[in-house]
């Protein structure tokens, strides 16, 4: 019998473990086989960045902006008002049957992402809410123009809150586009990719 040279079972072993890391590793380069033929996750990748690309980069660039911007003004959003709100959203959707991982789940998105949305949304109040004051008066005159729309036979004071909070989030809004706008401009951006 033939005994195998060490510098033989080196190579045989380098290739069975460069194989092994392939295999173990095939959903890092490949994203699927159709008929035989690869799809390699690079291509999944580039396509998907030219779909969605340029509006994931541009929210990514508004969350950094919020949060720099809410650091330097001292804004902190604690996590008992985004649980509280968390507990808003899972009522409504018990309403529906439903339970809040399966709701987020449908979307593609789970409980972290949320805690995000969250914290995003309630900071960008605590940042802007101040600048924005719904007077009666603004109540007043979006319940007239809009009793079409509102259930049939409501009274002002029944619907009034519903409105100031429809009013407010319309009001932020507006204001969030010409902010974020401002920080942008305000902001030293450097882009390595482009879409």
């Amino acid at each position: 019998m033939i005994k195998p040279k060490p510098k033989t079972l080196l190579v045989v072993g380098a290739i069975s473990a460069l194989a092994l890391f392939f295999f173990l590793a095939r959903s890092v380069f490949l994203a699927a086989f159709v008929n035989g033929t690869p799809i390699s996750r690079i291509k999944l990748i580039k396509e998907l960045e030219k779909q969605g690309g340029k509006d994931v980069l541009s929210s990514l660039i508004e969350r950094s902006l919020i949060f720099q911007e809410a650091k330097r003004l001292g804004v902190k959003v604690g996590g008992d008002v985004v649980e509280t709100q968390i507990k808003s959203i899972e009522e409504i959707i018990k309403g529906q049957n439903l339970t809040l991982n399966d709701a987020l789940a449908a979307r593609g998105q789970n409980r972290a992402d949320l805690v995000e949305q969250i914290t995003i949304q309630k900071t960008v109040e605590a940042i802007l809410g101040q600048k924005i004051n719904i007077s009666d008066e603004d109540i007043s005159k979006y319940f007239e123009e809009n009793k079409e729309l509102l259930p049939k036979d409501s009274k002002l004071e029944d619907v009034k809150e519903d409105i100031r909070k429809q009013l407010f989030q319309q009001k932020l809004n507006e204001e969030y586009t010409k902010w974020i706008a401002e920080l942008k401009g305000k902001a030293k951006i450097l882009y390595f990719v482009n879409f």
